[in-house]
């Protein structure tokens, strides 16, 4: 059996169901691209942020996993982004039975658009505005039957064959008793599945399926189409059983919604929704392929550095030998300075007396062939240039004969200086290019030491969607984000036993120490909640080191505003004696820890995921040794800034083997923990 890499429709029908009972009512926060990926980060009416990835022509389907995002979008993703962004979505569903699936979307005018998803022809995503014309396309083409081009109103393509879920007998009859193809083609290309469900047909009909069609009697056509009505029953109204479908070597081979008689003898493996068995099937084929040209390309940056030293090396040595020479040279002119001053002296009287260049040439070789004893290191005379060609060794050296020997002595001495500086800067550049090599050499190490998946994220626990720490008693603490998770905190986690803690102004968050045991509140507690206020309100953007926090029971806050006013998002009324905490600090501890999780239930490998723990440093420091403290301060840095550091912290805090999984860390989750505002930072002692 093949491995199967795309979607049927089949899969299409099942997996839409599940993300229109999910998605639908939830916005649209942002899109990525990872090669051929496309991730919609959507925020669902529960408050959950969920990520939407579609590939191509393979599949659409909710990650658990991490992908890597991007630091620069293509100018497809931004105008995706500009047109999606905080569109909210009505409905999701599947075109007639095919592998095209609709989000019908609306905006806060309530203008209606649709983005299809085409996932047959390489793939392609296109969105329409509300007069059903194409703003938006992967791809732009001319096809036989239709046309995707800006601009234009779009059109579905034409459907081939019969939609499964609304054949009847009659049309089944015709295209099994008028073909000559085996039956398991028929049914496939004329019922418009694929090649496997058509293959289930088959087997459940118990019919050979290489039968041809029209050799099939009346009681046979019977059998075919209540083994069809039957798969399409199972399919519309049967549960979800999603497997994993693998070899005898534990390989994957198919993902299915529901099981499959023809499959019932291979090993496989369920999960609780089609789209986990999806999500942990394709995450493993996404890994290969988001990996392979990762590690290729550091193999080629490797390879580039290589041969930049080694030419860098080459002509090193060619400079040494250079500067070498020259040095030599001006060495042998010093010491054999009178007889060369001799030989100089001999030409110029020469020159004076009205002989030409050439002249003086020929009589001096004759003096030399006669073994004339300071004409040992003569060669010639070069009489365009006017220079004297004497030999040292094996060399040819060039004599000015308008300058003293002392004179060309000092200029070759300073060709060797020169060469000698030379030297000393590709050195210099050697040094880096080694420094950029055993940069890369880590970084393939580090690859290769690297998590060898994706890795699929801890759930949430329903508190993480909010601020939170537990105090140095174990008191859980929740504190909003915004106006809108301080509304939810109002409305769905305040009980009767709870503190409310909050500020005089404006710009801070709603925070309660839960008590569903209604113990008594330490006044540790009850600080450490102040502090954890203050440093999330606007006193941290304003640089305040202190601040006065009040706490109040539940019956003392409403939603009720005086009669003619309104209370805007966020807001509430207070009633009744305020506790103030004063000095409340604006201080806040960030630490470490590391969650043991297990991918899959036939997984053996244990991940380290890590995660951040934040609140006041009295309750962090008791916890953990690796931790930092954040101080509000004009001078400190941005949080995008700060983000780096604290990661960067935490990786040279921790031994080698951890190093790996810390890469983990997102800095947009990093951000997501520092209050708004400037920030320095401070290391424990």
């Amino acid at each position: 059996m093949e491995k199967i890499t795309k979607f049927s429709n089949f899969d299409v029908f099942i997996i839409v169901k599940e993300l229109d009972k999910i998605l639908t009512n939830g916005r649209v926060n942002n899109v990525y691209q990872i090669d051929d990926l496309i991730i919609l980060k959507i925020n669902t009416l529960s408050n959950e942020t969920k990520n939407l990835i579609i590939k191509n022509d393979s599949r659409i389907n909710i990650t658990n996993y991490d992908y890597p995002i991007p630091k620069f979008p293509s100018q497809y993703i931004l105008s995706l982004r500009k047109f999606l962004r905080n569109r909210k979505i009505l409905k999701i569903y599947q075109y007639n039975f095919d592998r095209i699936i609709v989000f019908e979307l609306t905006d806060i005018t309530g203008v209606p658009w649709n983005f299809i998803i085409e996932l047959f022809n390489k793939g392609n995503f296109i969105l329409l505005d509300d007069n059903n014309f194409i703003k938006v396309a992967k791809s732009y083409k001319k096809y036989k039957d239709r046309d995707v081009l800006a601009n234009k109103e779009y059109e579905f393509p034409k459907i081939k064959g019969n939609n499964l879920l609304n054949i009847d007998k009659d049309d089944f009859d015709k295209i099994i008793i008028n073909s000559k193809e085996e039956i398991i083609r028929i049914i496939a290309r004329n019922v418009n599945i694929s090649g496997l469900y058509s293959e289930e047909v088959c087997f459940r009909a118990n019919l050979d399926k290489n039968r041809i069609g029209e050799s099939l009697n009346e009681i046979e056509r019977d059998l075919l189409f209540k083994a069809l009505k039957s798969l399409r029953n199972q399919l519309m109204f049967g549960d979800i059983n999603a497997q994993i479908v693998k070899n005898d070597d534990g390989e994957e081979l198919i993902f299915i919604p529901f099981k499959l008689e023809i499959l019932k003898n291979y090993q496989s493996q369920d999960y609780k929704s089609f789209n986990e068995a999806v999500d942990n099937y394709f995450s493993k084929l996404d890994y290969q392929q988001l990996e392979k040209p990762k590690e290729k390309k550091i193999h080629q940056e490797i390879n580039k550095f290589e041969k930049v030293l080694k030419s860098q090396e080459e002509y090193l040595d060619e400079l040494r030998k250079k500067k070498e020479n020259y040095y030599r040279y001006g060495d042998y002119i010093y010491n054999n300075f009178h007889s060369l001053q001799k030989l100089l002296n001999v030409i110029l009287d020469a020159k004076s007396k009205g002989y030409n260049w050439e002249d003086i040439n020929t009589k001096l070789l004759t003096a030399k062939k006669n073994n004339y004893e300071d004409l040992k290191s003569f060669i010639r005379i070069v009489p365009s240039t006017r220079q004297l060609v004497i030999r040292i060794n094996s060399d040819e050296i060039l004599i000015d004969l308008s300058k003293s020997i002392g004179e060309n002595a000092n200029r070759i001495y300073e060709k060797g200086k020169r060469v000698d500086k030379k030297s000393n800067g590709t050195l210099q550049a050697i040094q880096k290019t080694k420094e950029i090599l055993d940069k890369l050499q880590r970084k393939k190490e580090n690859e290769i030491q690297e998590i060898s998946q994706l890795i699929k994220k801890p759930k949430k626990k329903w508190y993480e969607r909010f601020r939170w720490f537990y105090t140095s008693d174990g008191f859980l603490v929740i504190g909003g984000r915004d106006a809108s998770s301080n509304e939810i905190i109002y409305k769905k986690h305040i009980e009767p036993n709870d503190l409310v803690f909050h500020t005089n102004f404006p710009g801070s968050p709603l925070a309660i120490i839960k008590n569903p045991n209604n113990e008594t509140i330490s006044e540790t507690s009850k600080r450490e909640t102040a502090d954890f206020v203050a440093s999330y309100s606007r006193a941290w953007k304003e640089n305040w080191g202190v601040v006065d926090i009040f706490y109040i029971t539940p019956d003392q806050i409403s939603k009720t505003p005086p009669s003619g006013e309104f209370l805007p998002k966020g807001s509430f009324m207070i009633s009744g004696k305020k506790n103030i905490i004063k000095d409340a600090k604006t201080e806040l501890a960030i630490k470490l820890e590391f969650v043991e999780l297990k991918q899959d239930s036939t997984d053996e490998s244990i991940i380290l995921y890590p995660m951040l723990k934040y609140g006041p440093p009295k309750a962090i420091k008791t916890q953990n040794r690796n931790y930092i403290t954040l101080k509000p301060s004009k001078s400190g840095e941005s949080k995008g800034k700060m983000a780096k550091k604290i990661k960067d912290f935490f990786y040279k805090s921790y031994e080698e083997e951890l190093k790996k999984w810390i890469n983990l860390l997102s800095l947009d989750e990093i951000i997501m923990i520092i209050p708004s505002g400037k920030a320095i930072l401070i290391e424990p002692r």
